[in-house]
C-alpha cells in the first residue's frame, strides 16, 4: 500500500518544479568586505529527516549595476579577472533551518552555506565604481541538482529565483541619518544600545576610507568591518556604546578641488565638528567624556585633522594608515595633541601612505613632546589571522599592506613600536580594550 503522504510530495514537487520558489541571502562584513555567506531557501515542503549535501544544489548568481546596465566598470588597482559578474558560488555546507537563517531539526527552510574569499568577488555586494564602493543588485537562481530524501518522501526539480530580500550580519542594526549643514552636508550611520535611565554609553566615530564616500552611508560601516564594533564581544569591553559613521559626499581629504588632495585641508572640519556636537546633543545617553574618534586612510586623514581642531573633545584617537602628510603638521599642532591618548596603527608595507612620510615622524614628535599615553602598532605585513585563507606555498594570505585596518578592527593590535605590550596597571591590553579605559581628563 502506498504512502499517501509521500504520492503528494512528490506530485507537488514535479508540478512547481518550473515555477520558481522563494529565497533570501544574508551577507556577512568579512576583513574583505561585505559577501553574501548564507541563502535560505524555502522550500514549502515539511524537511524533518533530510539528508543533506552540497552537491544537491547549484548557485548561479548575476551581479548588476544599479547605475544602469550601460554603465561600464573601470578596471582598479588592476581588478581582478574572477570579480565576475556572473558565476556560479561554491556551496561548504547546508542545514534545516528556520526563516533567520538559524539551524533547527525540523522545518520548511534550507540554508546554503557559500564559500568567500579574498580573491573572489562574486559574492560581493558591493563594487568600486571609479570613485567610491556602491551597492550591486546580486539576483541568485538556485538549481536542485539532486534528489533529497525526506522523512515525509522525495523532493526533486525545486528552482529558487524569488528574492525575499537581503540582510547585513550587524548592519541591520544600523539607523541612518543626515545632518543638513548648509555648505557640506553629511550623511551617517549609527548604533544606540540598549540604554537604562540615568547612565551614560560611550561614543566611538568611525570615519571611512576614500572608497566609502558617495551617498549610501550604510557602506561607511559595511564597507570594512567597522561593524565588529557593535558585535556583542566588542560592546561588552564598553558596557555597551554609541557608534556613529559619518559620510562624505567626496573625500575627507578634499580641499575643495572634489579629489584627494595632500594639502592638509578639508572642506568637511566643519560639519564634521558640528554634526559630532548635534549627534551628543539629541542623544543624551552619550558619554561626553568618553567620545573616541579613529578611522582608515583618509579617515585616519580626518581623524588627525579633527583632534587638531578640537583636541579636548575626545578621551582618545585611534588613526589608522592616517594620511595627515607630516609635513604640514606644526610644532603648535603637536604641543596641542601632547596629552591626548592616541593610538596608531599603520603597516611597513603600506606603499599607497607612505609610513615615513605619514605615522612615523608624527608619532616620534609626540613622544619627544612628552605624550605618555602615546601608542604605535607597526605591523611588518597585514596577514590574514582567520586561518581561513593561505598563499600558493600554505603560508597565511597576505593583504595589501594598505589594509592595517583589518587588526584594527579584529582587536588583534597589542603591542608598541618598540615591540613590547602596550599595557594597563602593567596588564597588557589590546587596542580596544585600550580605547574603553580611556576617558577624559
Amino acid at each position: 500500500m502506498k504512502d499517501h503522504n509521500v504520492e503528494e510530495n512528490i506530485h507537488t514537487s514535479k508540478e512547481t518544479k518550473n515555477a520558481g520558489r522563494h529565497y533570501a541571502t544574508i551577507a556577512e562584513v568579512f576583513d574583505f568586505g561585505p559577501h553574501i555567506s548564507k541563502i535560505i531557501l524555502d522550500t514549502e515542503c515539511e524537511l524533518a529527516g533530510a539528508a543533506l549535501s552540497p552537491s544537491q544544489f547549484e548557485v548561479e548568481v548575476t551581479r548588476t549595476s544599479t547605475q544602469g546596465e550601460d554603465f561600464e566598470w573601470p578596471q582598479f588597482m588592476g581588478a581582478k579577472p574572477d570579480d565576475s559578474m556572473h558565476g556560479t558560488r561554491t556551496i561548504t555546507g547546508l542545514y534545516i533551518s528556520d526563516t533567520d537563517g538559524n539551524p533547527v531539526q525540523s522545518g520548511t527552510h534550507i540554508t546554503l552555506e557559500m564559500y568567500c574569499h579574498p580573491m573572489q568577488g562574486l559574492g560581493s555586494i558591493i563594487r568600486f565604481d571609479g570613485h567610491y564602493n556602491v551597492s550591486v543588485n546580486v539576483d541568485c537562481v538556485i538549481t536542485q541538482k539532486e534528489p533529497l530524501a525526506t522523512d515525509a518522501g522525495i523532493l526533486e526539480g525545486m528552482i529558487f529565483n524569488q528574492n525575499d530580500g537581503n540582510r547585513t550580519l550587524y548592519g541591520d542594526l544600523l539607523k541612518t541619518g543626515s545632518f543638513a549643514h548648509p555648505h557640506t552636508p553629511l550623511s551617517y550611520v549609527y548604533y544606540e544600545p540598549e540604554t537604562a535611565d540615568g547612565q551614560k554609553y560611550p561614543l566611538i566615530i568611525w570615519l571611512h576610507g576614500a572608497g566609502e564616500g558617495g551617498a549610501e552611508p550604510a557602506i561607511a560601516a559595511t564597507g570594512n568591518k567597522v561593524v565588529n564594533l557593535i558585535s556583542p564581544r566588542i560592546q561588552q569591553y564598553f558596557g555597551g556604546a554609541f557608534l556613529l559613521a559619518p559620510q562624505s559626499p567626496t573625500y575627507w581629504m578634499d580641499d575643495g578641488s572634489g579629489e584627494i588632495s595632500l594639502s592638509g585641508n578639508s572642506i568637511y572640519v566643519d560639519a564634521l565638528d558640528k554634526l559630532i556636537t548635534d549627534f551628543a546633543e539629541t542623544h543624551p545617553a552619550v558619554d561626553r567624556d568618553r567620545i573616541y574618534l579613529g578611522g582608515c586612510s583618509n579617515g585616519g586623514f580626518m581623524t588627525m585633522k579633527m583632534i587638531l581642531h578640537t583636541p579636548d573633545r575626545y578621551a582618545a584617537a585611534f588613526p589608522v594608515c592616517e594620511a595627515l602628510p607630516d609635513a604640514v603638521i606644526t610644532d603648535e599642532d603637536i604641543q596641542s595633541i601632547a596629552r591626548l591618548p592616541i593610538w596608531f596603527t599603520h603597516a611597513k608595507t603600506d606603499t599607497l601612505v607612505k609610513p615615513d612620510q605619514f605615522v612615523v615622524p608624527t608619532y616620534e614628535r609626540l613622544v619627544e613632546a612628552g605624550n605618555s599615553n602615546v601608542h604605535f602598532t607597526f605591523w611588518d605585513k597585514v596577514l590574514d589571522s582567520t586561518g581561513l585563507y593561505q598563499a600558493p606555498d600554505g603560508t597565511p594570505f597576505e593583504y595589501m599592506g594598505h589594509w592595517s585596518w583589518i587588526p584594527m578592527l579584529n582587536n588583534a593590535c597589542t603591542l608598541d613600536y618598540d615591540g613590547s605590550p602596550v599595557t594597563i596597571d602593567g596588564t597588557p591590553v589590546t587596542i580596544l580594550k585600550w580605547i574603553a579605559a580611556q576617558k577624559r581628563a
